[in-house]
């Protein structure tokens, strides 16, 4: 398996992005090997809307496009569900980097941003004139050519990463967040403990939490992408009860299965 489909494997879905904004779009690019994920969408509301959030393992580069109020953010996974404030009518666009590409981030540790929105310019510096071109540009796919062209080179270096850590996010893609820490310390023949702290020295992440986020990304994906039952899905993404995959899933996303089932069902705007 290829880098590209690797970094393919995990679908970085934003439910919140894609239904409680408009004119959301996104598009795959390929970039040193693996796959960056370009969206953008336009916040609704008069004032200040808030826009649900769920843990997605990943990284992302938001631009505030509303002249009047312009600003850049890069904003690491959060652990569970919340709702974040957004300024209502301006126009976001963002860019969404995976752990496997964290691994060769320059400006800082994948692990410092847990949790955490930064202004840009505060973590990699002489980017805010670049922001506000891409915030000027007229069209998605221009905003898209500038970030990949002057942008990415300042956030991602050109080395790329090997070594076990890599093959166990591979694995973890692999397997859709379902292989335990013991098989990963069978595979590489380190132990559990050591994987582990290795784990969170380099992304803040236990092994645990981020193949639960993963679980949980691949089964958002399915709700969001196909028709079925919530307990088909449980126990096709490796839940080993319907209380379970409803506690996590709670945790994770805000909403009950059943509840994002209902939203999805709501007519797009």
């Amino acid at each position: 398996m290829n880098r590209v489909e690797i970094a393919a494997n995990l679908p970085p879905v934003q439910y919140g992005f894609r239904l409680e904004t408009s004119s959301y779009q996104e598009r795959l690019v390929p970039y040193l090997g693996q796959t960056v994920l370009f969206y953008q969408y336009v916040v609704m509301g008069k004032t200040v809307d808030a826009i649900r959030v769920v843990p997605d393992g990943c990284m992302d580069v938001l631009i505030c496009c509303d002249p009047k109020r312009p600003h850049s953010l890069i904003c690491g996974t959060i652990l569970q569900g919340e709702s974040i404030p957004f300024h209502a009518g301006a126009t976001y666009f963002g860019v969404r980097l995976t752990p496997l590409q964290s691994l060769h981030l320059s400006p800082t540790p994948f692990r410092e941003l847990i949790d955490r929105q930064l202004h840009l310019g505060d973590v990699v510096h002489g980017v805010s004139s670049l922001c506000d071109d891409i915030a000027e540009k007229a069209s998605f796919s221009q905003r898209i050519a500038h970030f990949e062209r002057f942008l990415l080179p300042k956030l991602l270096s050109n080395d790329q990463p090997y070594g076990w850590l890599p093959y166990c996010l591979q694995q973890i893609y692999q397997s859709k967040g379902n292989v335990s820490v013991d098989q990963l310390a069978d595979d590489i023949g380190f132990s559990t403990r050591y994987i582990r702290k290795k784990f969170v020295e380099t992304l803040g992440l236990s092994p645990k939490q981020y193949s639960r986020i993963t679980r949980f990304q691949n089964t958002l994906s399915s709700m969001m992408n196909r028709t079925t039952t919530s307990g088909n899905i449980a126990s096709e993404h490796g839940y080993y009860d319907q209380a379970h995959f409803i506690k996590d899933f709670k945790h994770f996303s805000l909403f009950t299965p059943m509840q994002i089932i209902m939203l999805l069902q709501t007519p797009p705007f």
